[in-house]
């Protein structure tokens, strides 16, 4: 008779254990297969923790940061996770549904059966996360890696995008390596390690060939730009802008430097959207008013009815606006749309032109006060609830935050942006102020 690999232990009666308990019976063969295991030489205990504090205590002696999103591991040996109650109290996973639980103990199983073969896993994090994505809960959408090698490597959980970049690897792996292969550096971590780098550097390869219809036409340590040959000429010119640019703009949020930017510039507007739709979910919606994104931390800019030639200065700006909102959300601990998009249209020189103080208040008057704007700027999403037939969100938030360089210090307007909090607070006063500011 077949043993148990797994034995349930909870505090409280949950409604949906039994359901849990028929998702691994489901799933356990297919990914002990896998791995080429028989079964699992103890049962593994999976704990459901009732209290999310007690959970962040527990995990806080294996992981030097917590993070919000942290709801499963198996750090012990056995498998944790976080109820969906407990999971729902938090802003990564509060729409947390019953589906999601199920593949998160599948994922959490696939750690299980790897740690069967080989416990160590120092270093090649990415790698468990490729294979666990893959086979238990696989995104429908992929991801560049635009993060450095070493810090996919060194601080995984501080990596931007971290699951998805390594779901992508492991698709890329499991499309291009033999199982012997994989199992290979299952068996061997130590094999992986040295090999990580030249396995990130062809998937890359592979990504582009894959997803991005565009061929590299220059770069220099700090930007390197995709797009139609035809730009080709123009290219050096966009880059020098860009880069002088860079440097003030790193000066504002206080930093010495910032990872190498990809920027992809494409001629056409469906191939633009395809692409930004292979990295959002299933389903999403580009407005259509987009031709500009910082998807996945890269720039995707959409040239296709810009005469580039002529207006190299005016891509440059744009191109530092979806720039700024990369080094914005890397700082940040959640994004404020106000803040980030009136960031960008300052720093980036693209409003220029509303320097002039006549200008300026021209704008306020012919533009902003006839707008039915919503009373707290923190209510701008992008999409529908950003622009339409009653108001602009860009104008509005470039004056707000227009008015805060003007009236806050570098360090007070640092503070707003890792900390969304105390943006939070100005929202439902910060365009009333800007505009008496302004009009005084």
């Amino acid at each position: 008779m077949k043993k148990d690999n797994f034995i349930v232990e909870c505090e409280e009666s949950l409604p949906y254990i039994n359901d849990l308990k028929l998702k691994l019976k489901q799933e356990s063969d297919r990914i002990l297969n896998f791995f080429e295991l028989q079964e699992l030489k103890k049962a593994k205990i999976i704990k459901i923790w009732t209290n999310k504090e007690a959970y962040q205590q527990y995990l806080e002696h294996y992981v030097d940061t917590y993070y919000d999103w942290m709801c499963a591991d198996t750090y012990d040996g056995n498998i944790n996770l976080l109820s969906i109650e407990e999971c729902k109290k938090t802003e990564a996973h509060k729409n947390m549904t019953l589906k999601e639980m199920l593949e998160n103990i599948t994922h959490e199983f696939v750690h299980a059966c790897q740690q069967e073969i080989n416990k160590d896993s120092k270093n090649v994090e990415w790698f468990w996360e490729a294979l666990a994505t893959n086979l238990a809960n696989p995104f429908d959408h992929v991801a560049s890696m635009q993060c450095e090698d070493e810090e996919l490597i060194n601080n995984f959980n501080a990596t931007p995008f971290a699951y998805e970049i390594c779901y992508t690897i492991g698709k890329y792996l499991l499309e291009n390596y033999s199982k012997e292969q994989i199992l290979e550096y299952v068996k061997q971590p130590e094999k992986l390690r040295k090999e990580a780098k030249t396995i990130f550097a062809a998937e890359k390869i592979w990504f582009n060939k894959q997803y991005l219809p565009l061929s590299k036409i220059i770069e220099n340590k700090d930007f390197v730009i995709y797009g139609p040959s035809d730009i080709s000429a123009i290219s050096k010119d966009i880059l020098d802008l860009i880069t002088n640019k860079k440097e003030k703009i790193l000066q504002q949020f206080k930093l010495d430097s910032f990872r190498k930017i990809q920027i992809n510039l494409f001629d056409n507007q469906d191939i633009f959207v395809k692409f930004i739709k292979s990295l959002r979910w299933q389903g999403t919606t580009i407005p259509q008013y987009c031709k500009g994104t910082y998807d996945n931390y890269m720039v995707n800019f959409c040239i296709a009815d810009m005469d580039v030639k002529l207006k190299i200065s005016t891509l440059s700006s744009k191109i530092i606006h979806e720039c700024i909102h990369i080094i914005y959300n890397s700082l940040s601990d959640q994004r404020i749309i106000w803040l980030d998009e009136g960031l960008a249209m300052n720093l980036s020189g693209e409003m220029n032109d509303l320097l002039d103080k006549e200008a300026l208040i021209n704008l306020i008057e012919t533009r902003i006060k006839p707008m039915k704007f919503p009373k707290d700027l923190n209510d701008l999403i992008h999409g529908s609830k950003f622009v339409n037939d009653d108001y602009n969100g860009y104008p509005l938030s470039y004056l707000s935050v227009r008015y805060l360089l003007e009236t806050k210090t570098d360090e007070e307007l640092l503070q707003m942006i890792k900390f969304s909090e105390k943006a939070k607070e100005l929202g439902p006063e910060i365009l009333s102020k800007a505009i008496n500011y302004y009009q005084q």
